[in-house]
C-alpha cells in the first residue's frame, strides 16, 4: 500500500490518470441514464435516416467543413446515447491532458501549478452543456485539436529532432479545427503569448528584444493558417442560407465606431464578471437538501473526491520564503486574462454573449482555459503557502463536481421525460398520417427545443420516402401560433423547417396534446370532447376544433417498433400504458376493449393520479349499459377529485338523452355530484 501511495505523485503517469478520474466523477457517473438533447436530434435523425450522405447538405448552412466529424464518427457510434456520451467524455479528458502537456512545455518548473490548471479545466462547471454529447462532440474534438496543435508547436523547440514532422502536425491540426468550427479561432492569437512565456522561462537573462525575435521567428508560420481561414471565411465562404455567425461587430465598427466600442466594452465586462463569478454562483442553496438521497449522494461524491485528491497530491507543497520572489503569478494572470479575452472575442464579433440567454454557456468553452489559468495565478499571488493554495483548488473542485452532478441530473430528468413521452405517444398512436402538426401550449421538455422534438417524433415512426420532408412537426402555441388563432381554426398551411429539412401541413390536420408527467398525468390528445376540462389551457381550448384524431391509425405499418438504440427498450407497462391503449380503443369505439384494459390495469394495482383518466372507462360502461359499475366509478371519481365533476355529469346527461333507462341513475349522480348547480 505504501508503495502504491508513493507512486501517486506529480509524474507523467499519474496526472493523466488523475485527470481521467476527476473527469469521470464530474461528468461520467450519470452517463448511462442520459440521452439526446437540442442539436443532438438532427444528427441522430440524419444518421438514422440518411447515413453519412445527409450531413453534407445539412451543414452547408453554417459550417460546410464540419461535416467530416460526423462522417467519420457517426457510423462508428451509431444512434446509441451511451456511445456518444462516452466519446465526448473521452474528448474532454484528452483535451485536459493535452492542455497539461502543452503548459508543461511552457512552464516546466511549475508542475504543480500546471496540474492545478488542468484539474480546474477538466471540471470547469461554467460550460453547462456537457450532456449534449452528440452536438458538442464536435466542439470538444476541435478543442482537442487546438491543444494538440499547441503541443506540437512547442514540442520541437527544445531540440530539432522531428522538427518538421511536429510543425506539419501543428499546422494541420490548427487548420483542421478552424475550418471545422470557429469557436476557438480567437485562441489561435494566444500562440505568441505562449511562445513568449516559453522562451522567457528558458532564457530568463535575455532581453525583451531577443525574446521578441525568437517569438517572431517561431510564430510566423502559424499566422498563415489563421490568415487563410479568415480570408476564406470573410470573402469566399458561400452558405446555403443566411450566415448565422456573421461578424456583425465589424460592420458596426465601420458605421458607428464609438457606439460599437462602447457596446463591445460592456459585453466584455459583463462576460468577464460572469466568468469569474459563475463558478461559485453555480451552487444553489436549494440543491443542498439533506433529506433528498441525490443531494446527499452529490455531496458525498464531491467531498470524498476532493478529500482523496487532497490526501494524494498535497504532499511536499513548497512554500516561498518571500511572496514576491517568484513572479510566475504575473505570467499566469496575464496569460489567463489574454486567454479569456481572445477566447471570447469571436463571440463578441457575432454580437453574442456568454452571460446572456439560456444557451449562452456554450460560448464559454474557449474561455475555460483562461479562467483556469487566471484562478491559479491569483492563488499564487495571494499566498505563498502551497498547502493552502491546493486546499482552495480542492474546494473549487468540490463545488464544480457538485454543480456538474446536478446539471447532469437535470439532463437525466429531461431524458426520462422524453422517453416517457415518446413511448406513451407510440402506445396511443401506433401510426400517424404524415403531414400532421403537433400543437402544445408550450415546449414540453427542458434542453430540447421544437425542431428537436419534431425530429424525435419523426424517428418514432417508419421512415418516409424523402427524409428531408419531415412528416411531423411540433409547434408551441405561444411561440408563433398565438398570432393567428382564427386562421388556424378556419384552416391554413402550417410550415416550418430547419436548414434543408421542411414540414408542410394543414392546420385542420393537427393533433393537440397535453403532456404533464410532473403533475402525474399521462400523455393526452385533447379534442372537443375535453371542452369541459378545467385544467385545459385557454390557448388550446380555442383550437379544440382543429384536433383531428382521425390522423391516428390503430396499427403501425409492418409491425413497426421504435428504434431501441434511440428510445431505449420499451418501458414496463404501468398505468399510462393501459390508459394510452384504452384511449386508442376509445377513439375507435371499441368499448369492451376499453373496459378490459382498464380493469386489467386495476387488477395489477395501477390507478391514475388524475381522475379524468378514468373518463374513458366511465364512457365505456355507459356505452355498454353497465349502469352500476358506471355509478360506482362516478362516485369513486368524486371522492378522489372534484375537478372532474362537470365531465362526469355531462357523460351521464349524454347517456340519459340517448336512452331513458339512464334517467334514474342520472338523478343519483346529480344528487351526489351536485351536477349543474
Amino acid at each position: 500500500m505504501r508503495e502504491v501511495y508513493s507512486r501517486l505523485n506529480l509524474n507523467d503517469r499519474a496526472i493523466p490518470l488523475a485527470l481521467l478520474f476527476i473527469t469521470v466523477v464530474s461528468f461520467g457517473l450519470l452517463i448511462p441514464w442520459l440521452g439526446f438533447y437540442w442539436d443532438d436530434w438532427p444528427v441522430i435523425h440524419l444518421t438514422h435516416t440518411q447515413g453519412t450522405d445527409g450531413f453534407r447538405g445539412f451543414y452547408q448552412y453554417d459550417r460546410p467543413f464540419s461535416t467530416w466529424t460526423y462522417t467519420v464518427f457517426a457510423p462508428l457510434l451509431g444512434t446509441t446515447p451511451l456511445a456518444w456520451h462516452l466519446f465526448t467524455l473521452l474528448l474532454r479528458w484528452l483535451t485536459a491532458v493535452f492542455l497539461w502537456a502543452s503548459l508543461k512545455q511552457v512552464w516546466p518548473n511549475k508542475p504543480r501549478q500546471v496540474f492545478w490548471i488542468a484539474l480546474l479545466f477538466a471540471v470547469c462547471p461554467i460550460f453547462a452543456q456537457q450532456s449534449v454529447a452528440v452536438a458538442y462532440s464536435q466542439h470538444w474534438l476541435c478543442y482537442l485539436l487546438f491543444f494538440c496543435s499547441i503541443y506540437f508547436m512547442l514540442r520541437p523547440l527544445s531540440g530539432r529532432r522531428y522538427f518538421y514532422l511536429f510543425t506539419a502536425a501543428a499546422l494541420f491540426t490548427s487548420l483542421l479545427q478552424m475550418f471545422t468550427i470557429e469557436y476557438f479561432l480567437g485562441l489561435e492569437l494566444l500562440r505568441p503569448a505562449l511562445l513568449w512565456f516559453y522562451f522567457l522561462e528558458r532564457e530568463s537573462g535575455a532581453s525583451a528584444r531577443h525574446i521578441f525575435k525568437r517569438v517572431a521567428a517561431s510564430v510566423w508560420i502559424y499566422i498563415v493558417p489563421l490568415v487563410i481561414f479568415v480570408i476564406w471565411r470573410m470573402f469566399f465562404l458561400r452558405l446555403a442560407g443566411d450566415d448565422p455567425n456573421r461578424p456583425a461587430l465589424l460592420g458596426q465598427l465601420l458605421n458607428t465606431p464609438l457606439e460599437a466600442l462602447l457596446d463591445l466594452a460592456q459585453k466584455a465586462v459583463q462576460d468577464f464578471v460572469y466568468l469569474l463569478t459563475s463558478w461559485l454562483a453555480s451552487v444553489k442553496p436549494a440543491d443542498i437538501d439533506l433529506q433528498r438521497p441525490f443531494s446527499l449522494l452529490a455531496l458525498a461524491i464531491s467531498l470524498a473526491t476532493t478529500i482523496l485528491f487532497w490526501v494524494l497530491f498535497n504532499r511536499d507543497q513548497p512554500v516561498l520564503t518571500e511572496p514576491g520572489e517568484d513572479r510566475w503569478h504575473i505570467s499566469a494572470i496575464v496569460l489567463g486574462v489574454l486567454a479569456i479575452i481572445l477566447g471570447t472575442l469571436p463571440v463578441w464579433l457575432i454580437d453574442r454573449q456568454i452571460s446572456v440567454g439560456p444557451l449562452g454557456s456554450r460560448f464559454s468553452l474557449a474561455a475555460m482555459v483562461g479562467v483556469s489559468i487566471l484562478f491559479v495565478g491569483f492563488l499564487e499571488w495571494l499566498s505563498p503557502r502551497g498547502k493552502a493554495k491546493f486546499t482552495v483548488i480542492c474546494l473549487l473542485i468540490a463545488v464544480a463536481i457538485h454543480t456538474n452532478l446536478y446539471t447532469a441530473k437535470a439532463f437525466q430528468q429531461s431524458w426520462e421525460k422524453q422517453r416517457a413521452f415518446y413511448w406513451q405517444l407510440f402506445w396511443r398512436a401506433p401510426y400517424i398520417q404524415p403531414g400532421t402538426a403537433f400543437i402544445s401550449n408550450g415546449e414540453i421538455f427542458s434542453y430540447v427545443g421544437l425542431y428537436s422534438t419534431s425530429m424525435g417524433i419523426s424517428l418514432l415512426y417508419p421512415p418516409v420516402e424523402d427524409p428531408q420532408k419531415l412528416p411531423y412537426w411540433f409547434f408551441s402555441y405561444w411561440e408563433r401560433l398565438y398570432k393567428f388563432p382564427n386562421e388556424i381554426v378556419a384552416g391554413t398551411v402550417l410550415e416550418d423547417g430547419l436548414r434543408n429539412y421542411s414540414f408542410r401541413g394543414d392546420s385542420r390536420d393537427a393533433l393537440l396534446l397535453d403532456f404533464s408527467p410532473e403533475l402525474k398525468r399521462c400523455l393526452q390528445f385533447v379534442s372537443l370532447r375535453d371542452e369541459d376540462d378545467r385544467d385545459l389551457p385557454g390557448s388550446l381550448r380555442g383550437l379544440l376544433s382543429v384536433s383531428n384524431l382521425s390522423r391516428i391509425e390503430r396499427e403501425s405499418e409492418g409491425n413497426w417498433t421504435p428504434p431501441e438504440s434511440i428510445f431505449g427498450a420499451e418501458p414496463e407497462h404501468t398505468w399510462c400504458y393501459f390508459y394510452e391503449k384504452a384511449e386508442l380503443a376509445y377513439q375507435y369505439g371499441e368499448w369492451p376493449e376499453v373496459i378490459r384494459l382498464m380493469e386489467a390495469a386495476k387488477k395489477q394495482g395501477f390507478a391514475p393520479s388524475d381522475m379524468k383518466e378514468f373518463l374513458p372507462l366511465l364512457d365505456a360502461y355507459l356505452k355498454t349499459d353497465q349502469i352500476e359499475p358506471a355509478l360506482e366509478l362516478s362516485l369513486q371519481i368524486k371522492r378522489l377529485s372534484d375537478k372532474v365533476d362537470d365531465q362526469v355529469c355531462n357523460a351521464w346527461l349524454n347517456a340519459a338523452e340517448a336512452d331513458t333507462k339512464f334517467e334514474s341513475a342520472l338523478d343519483k349522480v346529480r344528487e351526489r355530484l351536485s351536477c349543474f348547480d
